[in-house]
């Protein structure tokens, strides 16, 4: 797997959280984040096609307005673009100390195994973010070097300083009860990122692997527009339907 550092992870956490997040926190917090930002809504929704030439054949296996909510928009997820993203973000935070050290190292992310295709899409309702992505060349592997990262990783202190602002942050993630789908493997993961410039909004990612082909869908368990454990079954059966 291509070792992005947990930079496009926190891309990603950080813009499902923005996104997420109270709308009465303030302009203090967006002030303090507006670059960091910006990179983790490139991490998390890219505009493009897809990864390589086998990601058009994928794109049926998404979830589309169809499967969603009324008034959900949906666009495309670059998966791509994560690479691009996460040194975006490694260059803002080149000033920074993490704390497990070899935490930074985030190598466990499926969708960017080498000689996999990919393709995804993110939905938006209000506040609410949705993330759903497929992929080729998964195995069992994929769940359990998601397992080993956080069991070792399961509290990261980042500190330091990122875009010409200071950052304290503490980013937990812990495995949770995974919905109940005819999936080979899957777990499911909960990470918390608390900061002063953040709030602290979870941010629930569910792998599902069936046959060679893996399926992930990440956003907020709170959320009350999007039913995590009710898509992720969707995006399941979506990706076995289209073979």
């Amino acid at each position: 797997m291509r070792k992005l550092g947990i930079s496009a992870l926190l891309a990603a956490t950080l813009f499902l959280a923005a996104c997420g997040g109270d709308d009465d926190s303030g302009d203090d917090a967006t002030t303090g984040s507006e670059e960091t930002a910006a990179a983790a809504e490139t991490a998390a929704a890219g505009e493009g096609e897809g990864d390589g030439e086998g990601a058009a054949g994928l794109q049926g296996a998404l979830l589309t307005a169809e499967d969603l909510p009324e008034g959900a928009t949906v666009s495309a997820f670059d998966v791509a673009q994560l690479s691009s993203a996460g040194e975006s973000m490694a260059q803002l935070m080149e000033g920074v100390t993490y704390e497990p050290a070899d935490c930074q190292a985030y190598d466990s992310n499926p969708l960017q195994k080498d000689g996999a295709d990919a393709a995804g899409m993110t939905a938006t309702s209000g506040t609410d973010v949705l993330v759903n992505a497929v992929y080729t060349n998964a195995s069992a592997d994929d769940v359990a070097s998601v397992q080993e990262y956080y069991d070792r990783c399961g509290e990261i202190t980042i500190s330091g300083e990122a875009a010409g602002q200071p950052l304290d942050m503490t980013v937990r993630t812990s495995t949770v009860d995974a919905p109940d789908v005819d999936a080979d493997e899957v777990i499911a993961v909960e990470t918390v990122t608390e900061s002063a410039a953040m709030p602290g909004v979870p941010t629930r990612v569910i792998y599902m692997i069936d046959g060679d082909r893996g399926v992930y869908v990440a956003g907020n368990p709170e959320s009350t527009t999007f039913d995590l454990d009710a898509l992720a079954a969707a995006a399941l059966e979506k990706l076995k339907a289209q073979g």
